[in-house]
């Protein structure tokens, strides 16, 4: 087990973590929205499987074309519409035109789409206004790809975009990898849960059990809030054996540091061969520690609001995506501060910000902010349109400097 380590070297020890994925399940295409993609998907045909219009026009022949345009009439043999089961052959034997409207095959030795803006039509003769060059206004065969050709990569976590993708291929049924099944534990006595009554004041409400359960659904698993874990080691051990054989990521809130009252803390001592680190120069979220408890996966977080968001954006994202099939990369921006930046601490800082994208100029600044203690985590509920981002510190700052943010969803 490594101390009190370095950020970096712990992102290191992250990412060097053999992670297994959780099988793969096969869901309904709707189902797949926001889930892990565990094949390439290969387009089985060309698209389109014939040249298609790109809008309503005239097919033509381009040597039947004349140099002088206003006395070349074409013949109209009828109508092309979309869908149209029987294929269209355009004779040519004299100038013939087939009508043929947006998402229709192109006749056959047609190789001109005349838009109809450009065209002067009387009852059976066409005449050109302008010419197109040959193949415009036209989707040729496989513009869309290629029969074999990748179209999404296993790994991908599928949007709406793939979702209309795989429907344009006729996929009822995507192969996706299964969500990991996370437990949270939250411990301490002056804990209350939602609804219940506070006490004299000196009870707070379990916001870190909730706010983990929505952090991991965020990020694609499936959470199972314990009950709140009084300050007692027994029953806190046998949590955490329960949620051991129940899920596949364990996260606990709080007891992590070293009072008398840090049980997890203490667990953490007993179990210290399963240990990967305990403690990491940062602020917020010093007291984090990772194990491999029983080849399952556990993050003990600190009890502070803003401890344990930050320590889940910063850790807990990098292993939870793996399970679930993918790699989290996080959106790194440099930015001008617009403001003088204060520092006493010598701990890596990650100090909650606003991220402004102003003409399309980004900038960074801490209007609203209150002070940035651990337990307060409205800091991360922005009154106005501003993103919120982690400011990453390593000393005090000058307005104008340049500094690193990681962009928070």
């Amino acid at each position: 087990m490594q101390i009190k380590i370095d950020y970096r070297e712990a992102k290191e020890i992250l990412e060097s973590q053999e992670i297994e994925t959780l099988g793969v399940e096969r869901v309904f295409l709707h189902q797949a929205l926001g889930r892990i993609l565990a094949q390439d998907i290969l387009a089985d045909c060309d698209m389109p499987e014939s040249a298609r219009s790109n809008m309503d026009g005239y097919a033509i022949c381009s040597k039947f074309l004349s140099e002088n345009i206003k006395e070349q009439d074409f013949i109209i043999l009828g109508d092309n519409p979309a869908g149209n089961a029987q294929d269209s052959i355009l004779p040519l034997h004299q100038p013939f035109a087939i009508k043929t409207f947006t998402g229709a095959r192109i006749p056959q030795n047609a190789d001109i789409l005349v838009p109809i803006e450009q065209v002067k039509a009387e009852s059976q003769t066409l005449r050109l206004l302008e010419i197109p060059k040959i193949g415009q206004h036209i989707r040729q065969r496989g513009a869309n790809h290629r029969k074999g050709e990748k179209l999404i990569s296993k790994g991908v976590q599928l949007n709406a975009n793939h979702i209309g993708l795989l429907a344009s291929l006729n996929c009822v049924f995507v192969e996706v990898f299964a969500r990991a099944k996370v437990g949270i534990l939250v411990s301490g006595n002056e804990l209350l849960e939602l609804g219940e009554n506070a006490r004299n004041g000196v009870n707070t409400y379990n916001a870190n059990g909730h706010l983990l359960l929505a952090k991991v659904l965020e990020n694609g698993g499936i959470p199972k809030l314990y009950p709140i874990l009084k300050d007692n080691k027994q029953e806190i051990e046998k949590s955490v054996n329960l949620a051991l054989k129940e899920c596949d990521l364990i996260l606990s809130s709080g007891g992590a540091s070293v009072g008398d009252y840090d049980f997890i803390a203490a667990i953490c001592k007993e179990r210290e061969n399963e240990m990967v680190f305990k403690g990491v120069k940062i602020k917020p979220g010093q007291h984090i520690s990772y194990a491999h408890f029983g080849g399952k996966q556990f993050f003990g977080l600190p009890g502070f609001p803003n401890s344990t968001l930050v320590t889940f954006e910063l850790f807990v994202k990098e292993i939870l995506w793996r399970l679930n099939g993918a790699h989290f990369t996080p959106i790194v921006l440099e930015i001008p501060l617009q403001e003088n930046v204060g520092k006493t601490d010598n701990r890596l800082e990650f100090r909650v910000c606003n991220v402004r994208n102003i003409q399309g100029k980004w900038s960074v600044d801490f209007e609203g902010k209150k002070d940035f203690l651990s337990a307060i985590l409205n800091n991360f509920c922005p009154l106005d349109s501003a993103r919120n981002g982690l400011c990453v510190l390593d000393c005090a700052k000058k307005a104008g400097e340049m500094v690193e943010v990681i962009l928070l969803t």
